[in-house]
């Protein structure tokens, strides 16, 4: 069977490629006449920018204007494809594409697929969250390829009673992770979602998964530490 993309439909990039631009443009050209309009409202941030963009007239402004709304359209184009995930699946293995990076995972690795909201989690055979990243496009048709080629995918997370809110004063929860556990609730706080996300990957090879909930972050151990937890209490006895 030959491999198996999924992602953006063609429809979709056309899409992507084409309208940012356009929009972009249409509004370059407009934004004086747009700028007046908000220098009537009662209050308004970046009142001297603004009244700047107003003074511009004639069709020369309005052109520049137009050139750089398309590139804007044309860098959030790109913006919007560097952050999409690809997903290409065979008998084999799952390989997944986003930003600048490429993830493969043989399927004998796998001990479970399954969609968390809008992301896509793979679990290795040490219980280990091995791979967690958004997933915008078509959610069943997601389903049915894994399905389709024999993979362990669960339409509900199979590891959700094992997640415990995270506490600073958790024993079982090592010191190391503790630091990256309090610099990520930081960056969430922050709005930093870059680095809570890099975070969130170091703490997964360290064997924690993560969910972030209204109350905090919420963490599940994968095999191995639970193991070594076990080890500690029978020396400790």
């Amino acid at each position: 069977m030959q491999d198996i993309e999924l992602g953006l439909t063609k429809i979709e990039r056309a899409a992507i490629h084409v309208i940012p631009p356009i929009l972009g443009a249409i509004l370059g050209w407009y934004l004086p006449v747009i700028a007046k309009w908000i220098l009537k409202l009662p209050w308004l941030p970046l009142e001297d920018l603004v009244e700047k963009i107003a003074s511009y007239s004639g069709i020369t402004a309005s052109a520049i204007l137009c050139i750089v709304g398309a590139v804007a359209g044309i860098a959030l184009s790109q913006f919007i494809f560097y952050e999409t995930l690809t997903v290409i699946i065979n008998k084999e293995a799952v390989l997944l594409k986003i930003r600048k990076t490429k993830d493969n995972f043989r399927k004998q690795d796998i001990q479970s697929v399954y969609l968390e909201g809008k992301s896509l989690v793979l679990v290795g055979r040490q219980d280990n969250e091995m791979y967690k990243e958004a997933y915008d496009a078509n959610k069943e048709k997601l389903a049915q390829a894994f399905l389709s080629l024999g993979y362990p995918w669960f339409y509900d997370d199979p590891y959700l009673a094992a997640y415990r809110r995270w506490e600073e004063s958790d024993l079982q929860v090592p010191a190391a992770a503790h630091s990256l556990l309090r610099a990520r609730k930081d960056y969430l706080k922050d709005d930093e979602d870059s680095k809570a996300r890099q975070l969130q990957k170091d703490l997964a090879k360290m064997g924690i998964a993560i969910k972030d909930r209204k109350g905090g972050q919420y963490i599940r151990l994968d095999h191995t530490l639970s193991q070594n937890e076990q080890n500690e209490y029978h020396d400790i006895k």
